[in-house]
Order: C-alpha cells, then structure tokens, then sequence
C-alpha cells in the first residue's frame, strides 16, 4: 500500500507533517449493535500502515465520548460510531470551538449523515477512501436553543415518537434491526394512539404558522431514518435550513405516503409544506419532546439556528 505521505505527493497536495498525521480512533463500542468493536482494531492498523500516528480510545459511555473530544490533542479525530455519537462529538466540537477535524467512520444502524457525505457505508472502506483521497469540508451544523447542536435534523411530532421508539429498539440491544427496517417498524408502531399536536412557528422572525401537525422537521443534510430523504433540496453548506411541516392526514394516508420519503417523491403532498430559513422558533401549549439525529435532546419550546461551516469534516 502506498503511504499517505507518497498519496497526498502524487496529488499535489501539501504534505502531511508528522504532527499533522497523528489522530485519535475514537470508538462507541456499542454502536451498531456490536461493528465497530468488531472493526476498530483493523481501522487502526489501516491507519498507522499508511503513515498515521493513531491513539486509540474505547468510550465507555457518552460522558466519556465527549471528554475525549474536548480534551484531544490530535488533530483529526476518526470516529467510529453511528449519528448519535457523531451528534455529541460535533456539539462538543462546536461549543468548544476546538480545531479539530472530524472523520466519521459509519457504524451504527442509520448513518445518514455518512450517507449524505458519500461516505462508504463499510467503515473500513471509508478509512481506505480517507487515506487514499482525502477530502476537507465545511458543514453547517444546526444549533437548539444556543445549547445543543444537531447535524442532520432536528424534529417534532410523529417522526420523533417514532425516533423514540427506534431509540429504545436500540438500547434494548436489538443488534439485527437497523437501516430502513428499524424506522418504518417504528413508524408503524408509533401510529398507535397518535394524535395531532398543536404548534405555533415563527420563520426568521416572522410569523409563519399555527395548525396541528402530524409531523415538523427542520433539516439540514436532508435525510433521516435510515434514508428517508426528507429534504431532497438540502445542502450541508448552503447556510440554510429546511423546514418540513405536514398537517393533519389520516393514517391510511400517512402509510401511503411514508414509501415515497425514501425516493424524495413526497413532496408534492397536499398537506405538506417546505420552506428555507436560517433561524425557526417553535411554540407549544405544552412542553413537547424534541429528537434530533436520533435521540432525545428536550423539549419545546424550541430555538432553531443554522450556524454556517462551523464543522470541518474528513473524508
């Protein structure tokens, strides 16, 4: 295998020096039931074969995960985890304002935000294409009330209880359902009982809406659960947000539809409603449980900013 140092030479790139080459594998063990504790020490030996210096770190929890971010030395961090765990290390990354580039390595039940990247879903194909065409950007990334921050979209309404019900799949230590599967089966469980919520939105300031909705996403990578590309339009550096609103619909209609969000041919729906903002404000006369890339991170009501190429990515 060719080193690094002779790849980025061959391209014309500026070489590595050795302190730029040195990263840390940062590892969520249990992401994707299991993978990426099956494949981290591969990863590691594809790393220093090719001329990096690689220190790694088996998290024991998401505590962990984000101490190890915050006080890295490296300057790469290579993550081998799913969305959720990349959702903490950007936050943690962001906040911080750390210098710092993030390498994500798929390995959980989704990797959307991989997905959208063009990423290789295999991890050890993704850390070949690194070393063997490496590429820097800048995304957007999305901030919640100026604590929290989100990577690929951030949601209310049935799409949340059916985040939340793929969430428990998940901490129940389910490790064959994942992808697509796991967020229809939750999709179609979370139909149980539901209801409309009411919600009152502002859109860069400016009053937009007041309905029940079934549904209320606002994307930024424009897609979720295992490929549903919610927000076909999207673009991760565009400095703009997405807002996806859908009214109230009937079940039957909601089961119909939901196939053609994998293909990005909902959008035509009569009661839906996509829009383009930088900042979005969400009320509610109660307090309404908020998910965003997969997992829980509050309640509303909600403030919703894109913060332009704010992380720098590795792939």
């Amino acid at each position: 295998m060719l080193s690094l140092v002779l790849l980025l030479h061959l391209q014309g790139v500026k070489q590595m020096s050795n302190q730029e080459r040195d990263c840390l594998l940062l590892v969520n063990p249990i992401s994707g039931g299991g993978k990426a504790l099956k494949k981290y020490q591969h990863i590691a030996n594809q790393l220093a074969e090719s001329g990096y210096q690689v220190r790694t770190h088996i998290s024991v929890n998401e505590t962990d995960l984000m101490k190890q971010v915050q006080t890295v030395i490296e300057p790469i961090i290579f993550l081998l985890a799913g969305d959720g765990s990349l959702r903490v290390a950007a936050e943690v990354i962001v906040k911080n304002n750390l210098k710092v580039l993030l390498a994500p390595l798929p390995a959980g039940r989704g990797n959307d935000f991989c997905a959208v990247l063009g990423i290789p879903k295999d991890p050890i194909a993704a850390v070949n294409h690194v070393i063997q065409t490496p590429t820097e950007l800048s995304v957007d990334v999305i901030s919640v009330n100026d604590e929290r921050i989100a990577l690929g979209a951030v949601s209310i309404g049935i799409d949340a209880k059916a985040a939340g019900i793929a969430f428990d799949i998940q901490q129940q230590g389910n490790t064959w359902l994942r992808g697509a599967p796991l967020y229809v089966l939750s999709a179609l469980k979370a139909l149980r009982g539901w209801s409309s919520i009411p919600i009152s939105v502002s859109i860069d300031q400016q009053p937009f809406q007041s309905q029940n909705i079934w549904l209320f996403v606002v994307s930024n990578s424009g897609q979720f659960g295992g490929g549903m590309k919610i927000s076909p339009t999207s673009k991760l550096n565009d400095g703009k947000l997405e807002i996806i609103s859908v009214g109230e619909v009937t079940k039957f209609d909601f089961i119909k539809t939901l196939p053609k969000v994998f293909f990005g041919k909902h959008l035509n729906h009569p009661k839906l409603e996509l829009l383009s903002a930088a900042e979005i404000a969400v009320n509610s006369p109660r307090a309404i449980l908020t998910f965003a890339d997969g997992e829980p991170i509050g309640h509303t009501p909600l403030s919703i900013k894109v913060i332009p190429a704010a992380l720098k990515i590795l792939k």
